[in-house]
């Protein structure tokens, strides 16, 4: 696709953009209007504790491709700043958290533009199951993977409609739970099992003991659909419990927490996520309408995916060089007892991949991995049909990933037309690689791509 003039949308419509014309040098900004056809956004700082969807700044979004599909890009990226609208954390999209996930909002704009009525749509990095959940909403077939099994687990309790009485079986399920932890720490019973250090040095004693009596009474509920929803209960509340200041921390530092409050939480936090189960299943077509399919798989490989052909697929893959999803989640896929290591082996742009890599590579290193991807999707797309990307810039050092760039040029030669692209520039607080956005901000992308 040429490059084109880009257009704007926004309140700050014919201001120049930051970092792109006004106050740089010819030779800059000749190199800056080079830019590729489609997308770019970006890393996500370590140090906001805020839980926010990764869609929440708002702002001029700058357009390039075809035009109606670049405005249905825009619009899926305009959405309400977190400070102004809960809707990133409505039902189901606010319980448990989950690293730089899609807003709702956004989500739902793409599948409503992109995929056909009833049409299949494939999310390979499906996270905490955004994508799937507003695809089941609109009545759209949902299929999900992910490498991280804590992202499958959390997917598949998000996009199954429940009943009434699935509810307040999951309800009472957590009553029974948090009287046998109570029973327990009246008995001043021990622990059921030996405690890893790490946790030793999270968790005050009596808490650590409460938390083992649930997870011990949850594990006998075993041919239970329940006990797999409140497993992720029991996951959604360890950060709160522990010392640790958040998510994104690693500083730990004491707590005075009541006896007895492990168990109210846990129950509390069940009460919130049937609520919120209630809810979506509320805004679905039918209350037996099939649940997504979602399974465990490299989106490189897509191995769990059918030989039909998908309609189409919408998806926001981790930014490279941003996450390690296996140190991220570490804690809790060791009291889920799930295994790490396909993750570890196979967890797509990682920062430890980079870390270990010169800031010259990490472009071509970055491309090896999407081409991987690409190649693959191509495969389970038929001819037309959209891959839908948000993304955003990241970088290695002083050198920017620019998404939109790197995509473009990659994908052309995966089997694919970059077709159109909606830009929004985003802050980027992470010292270290300040210098990798001083000529032009960081951007988040909705990038769409077609199959050849």
């Amino acid at each position: 696709m040429q490059r084109e003039e880009p257009q704007k949308t926004g309140p700050d419509a014919g201001k120049a953009r930051p970092g792109k014309t006004s106050g740089v040098s010819q030779p800059q900004a000749r190199q800056d209007n080079a830019r590729g056809a489609i997308g770019a956004s970006g890393a996500k700082s370590d140090e906001p504790r805020q839980r926010r969807a990764l869609t929440h700044v708002g702002g001029t979004i700058e357009t390039a491709g075809d035009a109606a599909d670049a405005k249905q890009l825009a619009h899926a990226l305009d959405v309400v700043p977190s400070s102004e609208s809960e809707a990133g954390r409505v039902h189901v999209h606010g319980f448990h958290t989950y690293p730089a996930r899609m807003h709702p909002d956004t989500a739902a704009r793409l599948v409503s533009a992109f995929v056909p009525t009833q049409g299949r749509i494939l999310d390979p990095f499906c996270g905490s199951g955004t994508v799937l959940v507003e695809a089941l909403i609109q009545g759209r077939r949902p299929i999900g993977t992910d490498l991280n099994p804590l992202a499958v687990r959390l997917s598949r309790c998000k996009a199954r409609p429940r009943t009434a009485a699935d509810l307040e079986h999951i309800r009472a399920r957590a009553n029974e739970c948090a009287a046998h932890a109570d029973e327990r720490r009246k008995a001043k019973a021990g622990a059921t099992r030996r405690f890893l250090p790490e946790d030793v040095a999270l968790f005050e004693p009596h808490v650590l003991l409460e938390l083992d009596s649930l997870r011990a009474k949850i594990e006998t509920f075993r041919d239970d659909p329940a006990r797999f929803d409140l497993q992720l209960v029991l996951t959604a509340i360890l950060v709160k419990l522990s010392g640790r200041r958040g998510d994104t921390s690693e500083a730990v530092a004491p707590r005075h927490t009541a006896a007895g409050f492990a168990a109210r939480l846990f129950v509390q936090k069940t009460d919130d996520l049937a609520m919120r189960l209630a809810e979506m299943s509320s805004l679905l077509s039918s209350p037996t309408l099939r649940p997504a399919v979602i399974e465990q798989d490299d989106a490189t490989v897509l191995r769990s995916v059918q030989p039909r052909p998908v309609d189409a697929i919408i998806t926001s893959p981790p930014y490279a060089a941003t996450y390690d999803y296996v140190m991220h989640h570490a804690l809790r896929l060791r009291w889920l007892g799930l295994n790490p290591s396909p993750l570890i082996r196979g967890e797509f742009g990682a920062r430890s991949t980079y870390q270990k890599i010169a800031p010259s590579e990490s472009r071509e290193v970055w491309s090896r991995e999407l081409a991987k991807f690409f190649q693959t999707a191509a495969g389970v797309l038929a001819k037309g049909s959209p891959l839908v990307l948000v993304m955003g810039d990241s970088a290695v050092g002083d050198v920017a990933l620019r998404a939109d760039e790197i995509v473009a040029d990659t994908a052309r030669v995966c089997g694919f037309i970059a077709s159109a692209r909606a830009s929004q520039d985003r802050p980027h607080f992470h010292g270290p690689t300040m210098a990798a956005f001083r000529t032009r901000p960081r951007a988040e992308h909705a990038i769409l791509l077609r199959r050849k």
